[in-house]
């Protein structure tokens, strides 16, 4: 009898529901594996960088014994020391002793304990978890960072179907004007793009957009996921974050450890939904016309005429029966 009323009140709940709590999503999730460094090209970080920069699930001091350092001196790996300080929603790994060029390093980052322990019920032969930690190999680059001014350039507006983030349903299709930017980076600085942290800025308000609610965007990176690109939308229907019109767009571009930081200048863009055309109404039916002669139409059999051969052969036959009765 308990269960039958559960089973009722269970339903009536449902039932109860709006269209749009029916739908929303739920972003129950575990980042499992050992996160990931920042570092440029081949794996460098500059000479005058604070540390190992990362990002990751779970805080690196959640637990003991997540991370190990060593310094690889020829066939030998020197254990460094090291401690973690918290740059925002960044943390940086600084090793007690300052980096010097050249040097290489091997940086292992294990998951934390509460992914260790949701591990634990996972099928052993799932293959799309990563593994439980990742080691980086690192290289002290020759020079420290350069970060002179930078600018972006943003490609021409184009109206396409997107997929944006939807409170109902985590994630919807929509028709939207886009335009698509990129940081441009000075020649000195462009290997290390990928060390390099962005934040978009539209009219001065942080530009956070993404594909879907669940979706997991690193710290100093966007949706487009490359690093130094994003792309602004406006849609076409119910445009709520960003209006039609003109607006201004910048680039904050910084080292994860915010040690330089720079602004690009500010460009203009137009974004609006071409307006859509209406339909053609139906051709009107002509009016006050001529009424059409209908077209011929083919007879069988004999027609009247002109009288032809047969009709005269017939009249001389008639004429001549007449004169042999009178004779």
């Amino acid at each position: 009898m308990r269960l039958l009323r559960m089973v009722v009140l269970v339903s009536l709940a449902l039932a109860s529901m709006g269209e749009g709590e029916a739908k929303a999503c739920s972003c129950l999730r575990q980042d499992f594996g050992g996160g990931k460094l920042y570092v440029g090209s081949g794996g460098s970080i500059p000479a005058d960088a604070e540390g190992f920069a990362w990002t990751g699930g779970e805080k690196l001091t959640s637990a003991k014994g997540r991370v190990t350092v060593v310094r690889v001196d020829g066939k030998k790996k020197v254990p460094v020391k090291y401690t973690v300080v918290e740059k925002g929603p960044i943390e940086v790994i600084v090793p007690t002793a300052k980096f010097k060029p050249g040097q290489v390093y091997e940086v292992t980052v294990r998951e934390g304990p509460q992914a260790a322990e949701t591990r634990k019920s996972l099928d052993p032969a799932a293959t799309n978890v990563p593994p439980p930690e990742t080691t980086t190999t690192v290289t002290i680059a020759a020079e420290p960072l350069a970060l002179p001014q930078a600018t972006v350039s943003v490609a021409a507006p184009a109206q396409e179907k997107i997929k944006v983030a939807h409170s109902a349903s985590c994630s919807a299709e929509v028709e939207a004007a886009t335009a698509a930017l990129k940081v441009e980076l000075p020649a000195e600085a462009e290997a290390m793009r990928e060390y390099l942290v962005y934040e978009t800025r539209v009219d001065g308000a942080v530009w956070n957009a993404s594909s879907g609610l669940c979706n997991q965007i690193d710290p100093g990176r966007t949706w487009t996921e490359a690093a130094g690109t994003d792309k602004l939308f406006v849609p076409c229907e119910n445009p709520e974050a960003l209006k039609p019109g003109r607006h201004k767009v910048e680039v904050e571009v910084a080292s994860p450890d915010r040690a330089k930081v720079i602004t690009t200048p500010a460009v203009e863009l137009e974004l609006a939904c071409a307006a859509p055309v209406p339909a053609e109404p139906p051709a009107p039916a002509p009016t006050g016309a001529e009424p059409q002669e209908p077209p011929p139409v083919a007879k069988k059999g004999c027609s009247v005429g002109e009288p032809g051969f047969a009709w005269v052969l017939g009249v001389g036959l008639l004429f001549a029966r007449r004169r042999r009765r009178a004779a």
